[in-house]
């Protein structure tokens, strides 16, 4: 999971340039960022709603908050991209994936780092929690942050499950 508002962000800035998807906006390049949170960005609360089975142009509620998480309780093991290699190997003690062989490491160097430019990266100038746009984002996506701030606390809680289990166990485990 990505904080609601860096992946919208991340999103505003990537599709100004992503020639290659269908969802490529040309358009935005000369949009700045705050006119973008104005006027364009329709993607608001996109992860409770997601969750809780609402189409995009929906508002979201607090009861679709409330099933939203405990959708994640009951049914994800949670990673955070802000802390990617713990979640990968997180993922690798569930799924059981042997991630000591040449062909794992390389595609952790290639995707997640190594110094240079990531694969699944884009670049783009960092909005920080101070600014405007960064404090408008995040009450357009109230209940986005709320569940964000959830999934945080389930990270910690899942990691001494997941610990267990890679210290007592070679095979995948089923969660429950």
């Amino acid at each position: 999971f990505r904080h609601p508002v860096d992946r919208l962000i991340s999103k505003f800035y990537y599709l100004r340039v992503a020639t290659w998807e269908n969802t490529y906006r040309p358009e935005w390049k000369n949009t700045t960022i705050l006119e973008w949170v104005h006027k364009h960005n329709a993607d608001n609360n996109h992860m409770v709603k997601k969750l809780a089975g609402k189409l995009q142009n929906m508002t979201a509620t607090e009861m679709d908050l409330n099933f939203a998480k405990k959708t994640i309780k009951n049914r994800f093991v949670v990673g955070l991209v802000d802390d990617m290699a713990e979640s990968i190997r997180r993922f690798d003690v569930i799924m059981g994936i042997n991630n000591k062989t040449k062909l794992y490491e390389k595609c952790n160097r290639e995707y997640f780092g190594g110094g240079k430019k990531k694969k699944n990266s884009n670049a783009h100038p960092y909005i920080g929690a101070e600014r405007y746009t960064y404090k408008l984002l995040t009450e357009q996506n109230d209940l986005d942050v709320q569940l964000y701030n959830y999934i945080l606390e389930l990270y910690e809680e899942q990691k001494e499950i997941i610990d267990f289990f890679s210290n007592t166990s070679s095979t995948a485990i089923a969660p429950v």
